[in-house]
């Protein structure tokens, strides 16, 4: 009789069916309530007579929308139900008595893994499917909801549930205690975002110019990556487009790939190993070191935002940020020591890893306070910029003239010159500098300003040139009467028609036409000679002299575009020299036009 090779034991899938049922369950009936019994809530207000009445192509274009987004809540569902299926299909690894009982039986390691691996994830997919084919049933029959929905639907469900399900299975076989097991899986979907937003945030305390913002490592977090991209945009008339299904479809075969990892992890496990928190010998020190580095991170930063976030800066900020970290280094280490070891006696004979990780973090700051790098002084060339973006006080100046890229470089070099009083400021007057260089790249910096000097003058000059100025006001644009939704004159004035003395803000709401004569005759001049709209780092005697309490306010909507996030805003500040615009004012409002100082105030 032939003998030959199983790779799936129906007995033991079946003894965990029986076992762990209620998951399968519970996940099925939430996929009920997201999906079908959703949809008839929506179905069910189409033909309701009022003002909140829809066509039945803007009806089943929601429902289509509302369909593949709940595909996408399922995805983030995934995240905790993939932990738990691996929890339970693996379960028998983490007791000794269980886990010798299951490797006796006269069953190969691929074939337990493939067993449990299988029955873990198959009743999931399934419960994606039926509820699926449940909802073809009830709403596509009657024409409400189109199956590319509902195969939108299943594709993000099944992807998610492969990717997260496959991702705890990988952490799975890392450790040997059960409750280790969602801290290992929760600590390593995060720990690339997590670990780069503390090290950018603790550098920026100390690195002249870092920005604490930005990502270069988020993908290797998932549930970060697909919260930033995984989404809908509505579009017009009727319709919908999904975004970042590449990056989940990319994240489902990582699943599929750590499951195989995870298989090879499994064959070599020594199952001695059961009620350990780190299961593979080889990962014990890299499980110690990145526990030690990631607490030291975690601790100064947290430490440093919530206690020292305005005092320190430069080499003081340095030296404490050092501080923080190595007693952080110190928690994690010693920590991770005991979590190995079994035992709190880990303090004798353990130092020298310790002293290591302490050097490692000494360089690591050293290097940046140094500028060992290049970081702090690092100026692009202005032949090989784009363009480049001033953000200062709420206002952005997109220079693309190369005589004002140059002026940019100037400011950028004369800032870094003044390091010293830039780093000594305390107040919230500053600049972001971000250049879009020929190759793509771009670089970002940002900086303290000190309010007396003359640096201060130099970004305003760049933040109001005209070309800053019209590009704030998307003057390229040519406004229409199709692109105005709203335009609006906040002004303010005393009221002394009372026995106290008042002064009142309010608003004059302008017809469309009003708005494109107010736009074409008086603001659209004034913006080509840089006489409205300026930006004002420092409000001092002379804006209170020149500027207005009035404040124009239009929202534009481009109607050839197919989505809401072409619809721009921006506030324009009326000033002395804003003459068109007060011409304007003058000839078609009854507005006492008075700046600041004339009404006694400080703007």
């Amino acid at each position: 009789m032939k003998s030959k090779i199983s790779f799936f034991n129906r007995g033991i899938s079946q003894n965990l069916l029986r076992r762990f049922w209620p998951l399968w369950a519970a996940y099925f009936c939430l996929l009920l309530f997201l999906l079908p019994i959703n949809l008839s809530s929506q179905a069910a207000r189409i033909n309701q007579p009022g003002p909140q009445a829809v066509s039945l192509e803007e009806a089943v274009a929601q429902m289509d929308l509302s369909a593949v987004q709940e595909g996408i809540a399922v995805v983030f569902l995934s995240a905790f139900v993939g932990v738990i299926a691996a929890m339970a299909m693996f379960h028998y690894l983490y007791q000794s008595k269980s886990c010798g009982m299951m490797n006796s039986l006269p069953i190969r390691r691929e074939t337990m893994f493939l067993t449990a691996w299988l029955t873990g994830l198959v009743p999931l997919l399934l419960a994606d499917l039926l509820v699926v084919l449940l909802t073809a049933l009830l709403f596509c029959t009657r024409g409400l909801l189109h199956v590319s929905a509902l195969l939108r639907f299943f594709s993000l469900a099944a992807m998610g549930n492969i990717a997260f399900y496959g991702f705890a299975v990988f952490c799975a076989m890392l450790t040997g205690n059960l409750l280790v097991l969602p801290a290992v899986y929760v600590v390593l979907s995060f720990t690339a975002a997590v670990a780069e937003n503390c090290a950018r945030g603790l550098l920026a305390t100390f690195v002249f110019g870092m920005i604490n913002g930005g990502s270069k490592l988020h993908f290797l977090s998932p549930p970060v990556l697909l919260m930033d991209k995984l989404g809908t945009t509505w579009l017009q008339p009727y319709g919908y487009t999904l975004n970042g299904l590449g990056v989940l479809a990319a994240y489902c075969a990582v699943g599929l790939l750590l499951s195989a990892a995870a298989l090879l992890l499994y064959r070599r496990r020594r199952m001695e190993t059961a009620g350990d928190v780190v299961a593979i010998q080889v990962l014990k020190p890299v499980f110690k070191y990145c526990l030690c580095f990631g607490t030291a991170l975690v601790f100064a930063h947290v430490i440093l935002q919530t206690f020292f976030r305005q005092q320190a800066r430069g080499l003081a900020a340095a030296l404490l940020a050092l501080g923080l970290m190595l007693i952080g280094a110190f928690i994690g280490y010693f920590a991770a020591e005991m979590l190995i070891q079994k035992t709190l006696k880990v303090f004798r004979g353990r130092w020298r890893g310790f002293t290591v990780a302490c050097a490692v973090i000494a360089l690591f700051v050293g290097v940046f306070e140094f500028d060992l790098t290049g970081y702090e002084k690092r100026v692009p060339a202005p032949d090989n910029v784009e363009f480049v973006s001033l953000w200062s006080a709420g206002e952005i100046a997109e220079l693309k003239d190369p005589s004002l890229i140059a002026e940019a470089v100037d400011l950028h070099r004369a800032v870094i010159a003044d390091k010293a009083l830039c780093e000594a400021e305390e107040s919230d007057c500053g600049v972001t500098i971000t250049y879009q260089l020929s190759d793509g790249r771009t670089l970002s910096r940002s900086y303290r300003l000190p309010r007396t000097d003359a640096l201060v003058q130099k970004t305003e000059a760049l933040l109001n040139t005209p070309e800053a100025i019209l590009a704030r006001l998307q003057a390229d644009k040519p406004v229409t009467r199709a692109w105005i939704v709203d335009a609006v004159i906040d002004y303010g004035f005393r009221d002394q028609t009372s026995d106290r003395d008042y002064f009142i803000w309010t608003g004059i709401n302008l017809t469309t036409d009003d708005a494109i004569s107010l736009y074409r005759e008086g603001i659209l001049p004034d913006a080509e000679a840089g006489h409205i709209a300026r930006a004002h780092l420092i409000a001092d005697e002379s804006y209170d002299e020149s500027v207005y309490p009035i404040n124009i306010d239009f929202t534009l909507l481009d109607p050839d575009a197919q989505d809401y996030r072409s619809r721009s805003f921006y506030t324009l500040r009326v000033e002395r020299d804003s003459v068109n615009t007060l011409q304007w004012l003058r000839e078609h409002t009854d507005l006492e036009l008075k700046t600041f100082a004339e009404w006694g105030l400080e703007g």
